[in-house]
């Protein structure tokens, strides 16, 4: 059943929630030289194997509050690799840990839930 495999929405709760504010900070912390490094690193990351569209790190970065949910799952998957020296440590961890969680989160259904119980704690 998988409203019982996913207990959170997230649209909302995730991406639009944790992963838009964590970004929102993270770039509203930057200086312009940060956030140029930024949109260089966003727009020349290599997204093959993603099956998510190319990173536009200038509108990633101009528009880091008001974007939509696919641009924060592309953010989601990038933020480890361009936020890395950056931000804070303990800002960073913080995005380590999200981007731990992510891939349990979006999986459609728990087909081993006592591994799947093992993953989430680490």
């Amino acid at each position: 059943d998988p409203n019982c495999d996913t207990p959170v929405e997230i649209l909302h709760v995730v991406l639009l929630g944790f992963v838009k504010y964590f970004w929102r900070d993270s770039v509203s912390q930057q200086k312009t030289a940060g956030k140029e490094i930024l949109k260089a690193r966003l727009s020349s990351f290599d997204m093959t194997g993603t099956g998510l569209s190319r990173a536009k790190g200038k509108t990633y970065v101009q528009y880091a509050g008001s974007l939509n949910g696919q641009d924060f799952r592309v953010i989601l998957q990038v933020a480890p690799s361009v936020l890395q020296g950056l931000i804070p440590d303990s800002h960073y961890q913080a995005w380590l840990a999200l981007c731990r969680l992510a891939p349990l989160i979006f999986q459609p259904e728990i087909t081993d839930l006592p591994l799947y119980l093992v993953c989430s704690n680490d």
